[in-house]
């Protein structure tokens, strides 16, 4: 499997999925009321790069079921693609890791 074997879409998709791990616009708010903490986090950054890794690595896989050769190669790095875009998602939204 070669780069130049894949479509645009399944390397658009890689790309969003390292700019979403590189760019990052948190947001992080604290407040302490009557002893009791409270915490909110969102990475927009993570959110939208993910969130867009998603749509375009599911439509890189649509795409890649009437390539020949390349299919396979371009069903794994859609896919995968869009299985970090969901991690990057829930990243961003503070379910997984996160400051709070």
């Amino acid at each position: 499997m070669k780069f130049s074997d894949l479509t645009t879409l399944s390397k658009l998709a890689i790309g969003l999925v390292i700019a979403g791990a590189i760019v990052s616009f948190e947001i992080t708010n604290t407040s302490t009321s009557d002893g009791v903490y409270t915490c909110s986090y969102i990475d927009y950054g993570k959110v939208i790069f993910g969130g867009l890794a998603i749509m375009i690595g599911g439509l890189g896989e649509v795409a890649a079921l009437r390539l020949g050769d390349t299919r396979i190669a371009n069903l794994i790095a859609s896919g995968g693609a869009s299985m970090a875009g969901i991690f990057l998602v829930l990243l961003g939204l503070g379910i997984v890791g996160g400051s709070c």
